[in-house]
């Protein structure tokens, strides 16, 4: 009996670890539809740094120089930048009579 016990007790774990792979697999596909473009840092034959762009499913989108990108992310700012930039709206006055 104790050898049935456990056999159960070890497919019951089985099972539960196969459904558990499953919100897992599941999780992951959610995650490669957010997944955001990315950049490899790659050389050139001369010993330039470049950038490879990715885009969201990992394949090669595009070949930047790191010194091109890096001026264009410099000029570019952030929405944190953006936020503390905008002017704050002025209080309402009540009008002069």
């Amino acid at each position: 009996m104790a050898k049935k016990a456990r056999k159960a007790k070890a497919k019951a774990r089985k099972s539960k670890a196969k459904a558990k792979s499953k919100k897992k697999g599941a999780k992951k596909a959610k995650k490669a539809k957010k997944k955001k473009a990315r950049r490899t840092v790659m050389y050139s034959s001369k010993g330039k740094k470049l950038y490879a762009k990715r885009d969201a499913s990992g394949k090669f989108k595009d070949i930047q120089s790191y010194q091109r990108a890096h001026s264009m992310d410099m000029k570019r700012s952030s929405k944190a930048e953006e936020a503390a930039e905008a002017p704050a709206p002025a209080a309402m006055e009540a009008p002069k009579m």
